[in-house]
């Protein structure tokens, strides 16, 4: 009987020691647990794995917490206006490519960044030497695109703009046909009306904020007539030929 009672009263201490080793571990746990869930630049990547701590508020992160930037040109991805820019290219402040000469041509494919203002330039963006005809029938201008139904310029479409705007004013005799197109969506009569919409708008634009004379413009619309690709945004345009 003496050593029954001996071997509960021992079971029983290491019954109380084991809990409170279990307890103190339980402890520690949790003690980790809540260093695992700190993230104190909220971005969804615990501080104990985060590569980078302090990502800037409602920065789009991988998963080490590093800030993405698709296209590496040093503009964080939710922050970029072109997220799929050349690699290596260079970049403004909005991560849109550059064009140091504004000739429409970018620096990635342009062969002759120094060209002056308003210079006709091919698709290379090399200025265009010999008589008007022939710098004409070489010349690149810049095509427009529009999101769906819409004829609402962009802030590129603008840039793209003044540059045509500085061609123009560069060569007075110059005068442009300003053609919308659109994709198949919708109606072909609809299209008609899209398209005209999209060559009014930019017409518009070249004669209000870049001052030239809307004499030295025709309005067509192609509608859906001149489809370039199976990419809708391609096919909504507008594009420009000279009027000779």
């Amino acid at each position: 009987m003496k050593y029954a009672i001996l071997a509960i009263v021992s079971v029983a201490f290491v019954s109380c020691a084991q809990i409170k080793e279990l307890e103190a571990t339980v402890d520690t746990l949790k003690g980790d647990l809540a260093k695992v869930q700190v993230d104190n630049d909220g971005d969804g990547v615990s501080d104990a794995f985060d590569l980078e701590s302090n990502t800037p508020k409602g920065a789009l992160v991988d998963g080490s917490g590093r800030a993405l930037d698709l296209d590496g040109d040093g503009v964080r991805h939710e922050l970029d206006v072109d997220p799929f820019t050349q690699r290596g290219a260079r970049v403004d402040a909005s991560g849109r490519e550059l064009d140091s000469d504004g000739d429409g041509v970018l620096d990635s494919k342009d062969l002759e960044r120094n060209t002056p203002a308003g210079a006709l330039v091919n698709f290379q963006g090399k200025k265009i030497e010999g008589t008007l005809s022939n710098k004409v029938a070489a010349a690149f201008i810049p095509e427009m695109h529009f999101s769906t139904n819409s004829a609402s310029l962009s802030s590129e479409d603008e840039a793209k703009l003044a540059v045509v705007a500085k061609m123009m004013r560069a060569n007075p005799s110059l005068r442009l046909c300003v053609i919308g197109h659109t994709d198949k969506t919708g109606s072909e009569r609809v299209n008609l009306r899209v398209g005209e919409r999209r060559a009014k708008s930019v017409v518009r634009s070249l004669t209000t904020t870049f001052k030239i004379s809307e004499a030295r413009f025709e309005i067509k619309s192609k509608g859906e007539s001149e489809l370039l690709s199976t990419k809708n945004n391609h096919n909504r345009r507008v594009e420009f030929q000279f009027i000779k």
